[in-house]
């Protein structure tokens, strides 16, 4: 099973890619743009628009999820046809899978919608902060970010906490050691969204006797459409 996450947002068709950008217009907030692509048909997402669809259907899906494997969670988002292969969404995707997670098993946050709405509002928030391609240009990835927006949350960490703040930066430290230790680069949002999740459950459930996944051998369901996949160097590729 593969998902294709490069399709047209208005009509499912395949994009193309000129060789010089173009001027189209975006189908939803009728700003004309420069871009490198564009459907078969025409169609046209800007980032801002294609944004803040891809923000608020994680919300709607992590509001409504039962699931308490923080994986099984962040698949399903990336399912949606606004999660696209690489993108800024997945450090909000990555604090939402886990802030879900945490509320479906029980732990620490109180039962009611309002706390956990409020808890994930905070995080998409936070995660909208984070610029384009932090990996390269900042040394972190936006994935990583988002294991941290979820520790600063849960444990209601600020910058004067002391036991707080340190386990936020050691969850994401955790995070990024693990993404270095798989070939770095190049950069694919889905292995270090999956890395990032799999490092905090295993600190959370060391340290706070608290696991979020009890998944083993997981498979990347994406690879084929990533033209930059670094194949077996991954974790998550298909061992078949």
């Amino acid at each position: 099973m593969t998902i294709n996450n490069d399709q047209c947002l208005i009509c499912g068709n395949d994009q193309i890619f000129p060789k010089t950008s173009v001027s189209t217009q975006c189908m939803f907030c009728g700003e004309f743009f420069y871009a490198h692509n564009i459907c078969r048909n025409g169609h046209y997402v800007c980032e801002e628009c294609h944004l803040e669809r891809a923000f608020d259907t994680i919300t709607h899906i992590c509001e409504k999820s039962k699931h308490k494997e923080a994986i099984a969670i962040a698949f399903e988002l990336m399912m949606d046809k606004w999660i696209k292969m690489h993108g800024p969404e997945h450090a909000y995707l990555v604090a939402a899978a886990l802030l879900t997670s945490y509320k479906n098993r029980g732990y620490n946050i109180k039962k009611t919608k309002k706390t956990f709405q409020a808890l994930l509002d905070e995080a998409k928030k936070r995660a909208m902060k984070i610029p384009i391609n932090p990996c390269g240009y900042w040394g972190c990835p936006g994935e990583a970010i988002g294991a941290g927006i979820f520790a600063s949350l849960v444990l209601g960490a600020s910058p004067m906490s002391i036991g707080e703040r340190g386990h936020a930066i050691l969850i994401t430290s955790k995070a990024l050691e693990q993404m270095a230790m798989h070939g770095g680069g190049p950069r694919c949002s889905k292995r270090e969204a999956l890395i990032t999740i799999l490092a905090t459950s295993k600190f959370t459930e060391e340290h706070w006797q608290m696991p979020l996944t009890d998944f083993e051998g997981v498979e990347c369901l994406f690879f084929e459409k990533n033209v930059d996949c670094i194949g077996g160097r991954c974790p998550f590729f298909p061992k078949d």
